[in-house]
């Protein structure tokens, strides 16, 4: 996929409001897609494991430009960019960490507003909090899995209700990405084995403890978009059931160490394909990022207008979430990622 935000913003410009992405209904450039959402899974499960929330790329950052500035910028240009106020709330696990003991407990990611010298405002805010479930390995003193023991087990799923995060511009255009980790029946393909559940997000600590490396088995989430003018109604431009089976994503290191190996499905339920996603040697060199620093993904299409072909994801060398996409039809073209997921 080319930037989706830069096609959402395209579109709307173009027609008023039109979905981006994986929608059957439009005709629209889907490469990079299932590289994309792979990529951000792992982000998003590695990004809890230091102590940060499941974020947009270039989450909240005053000193430079993130994907958010990059965001509002597409959806309703605001000059300078500079001259604002940031406010932030969230980023807590309650009850206070004392261990497996007190599970679950409720992790509540940041929500933010920025508010311009000139009055517009922008924010993103989450519509709920994430469950954590410690393992009977793990100790009673580190809340977050990168200082566990050997064996610890941190399970994170959506609490009764989807978790949505809602970014919305300064021109009131709305913009939302909903987790679900109940991804039993959510994926278009019946034939992915094993099937999708409801078991979330799993972080197993190495023999060595957390400290070496860690396991992440995504069970089955379900993560669909949307994009809402002022005043309209929202259309969906994302809808992906992702799983990786119980050998999940090997993770070598911990810090600025980590390199990912393994395998994640992605079913793009709007556009009805099925894509595989191979992370070869992929770093995670910068404990600020929740994206790659180095290798990359290849996926390859099971199904779909580019059955039995591949696309290559490359990182390294750009700011956080920028990488290079060689596309199936061996195009590149530079992409950024937005979600970690």
């Amino acid at each position: 996929m080319r930037d989706s935000l830069t096609k959402i913003a395209l579109l709307t410009m173009a027609a008023g409001l039109a979905g981006a992405g994986c929608r059957a209904q439009t005709v629209v450039n889907t490469d990079g897609e299932g590289s994309e959402v792979a990529t951000s899974v792992v982000g998003g499960a590695l990004n809890n494991t230091g102590g940060s929330a499941v974020a947009l790329n270039g989450s909240w950052q005053r000193h430079q430009r993130g994907t958010l500035d990059k965001l509002i910028d597409l959806l309703s240009p605001v000059r300078p960019a500079w001259a604002a106020t940031w406010t932030c709330t969230g980023g807590s696990l309650a009850p206070t960490f004392s261990g497996p003991g007190a599970d679950p407990y409720t992790y509540t990611p940041m929500s933010c507003m920025v508010t311009w010298k000139n009055g517009k405002t922008a924010s993103s805010s989450w519509s709920g909090a994430f469950s954590l479930n410690y393992g009977s390995s793990c100790d009673n003193t580190h809340a977050f899995i990168e200082n566990q023991a050997a064996e610890c087990a941190v399970t994170r799923t959506t609490e009764t209700t989807p978790n949505t995060r809602t970014i919305t511009g300064p021109d009131a255009k709305v913009y939302a990405v909903t987790h679900d980790t109940n991804g039993a029946g959510t994926g278009w393909d019946s034939t992915v084995t094993p099937a999708p559940n409801n078991n979330g997000v799993v972080l197993t600590c190495a023999s060595g403890g957390c400290a070496t490396g860690l396991n992440i088995a995504v069970n089955g989430s379900h993560i669909t978009g949307t994009v809402t003018a002022a005043g309209g109604s929202g259309e969906k431009f994302w809808d992906h059931t992702v799983s990786t089976g119980a050998s999940g994503i090997t993770v070598t290191g911990a810090g600025a160490n980590r390199v990912a190996t393994g395998t994640i499905t992605v079913q793009h339920n709007l556009a009805k394909y099925t894509s595989t996603t191979t992370f070869n040697n992929v770093a995670f060199g910068d404990t600020t990022c929740c994206f790659p620093t180095g290798g990359n993904v290849t996926t390859t299409f099971e199904d779909g207008p580019d059955v039995n072909k591949t696309e290559t994801l490359t990182f390294g060398g750009g700011a956080c979430g920028e990488a290079a996409l060689t596309a199936a039809d061996g195009t590149t073209s530079a992409v950024t990622l937005q979600h970690c997921l």
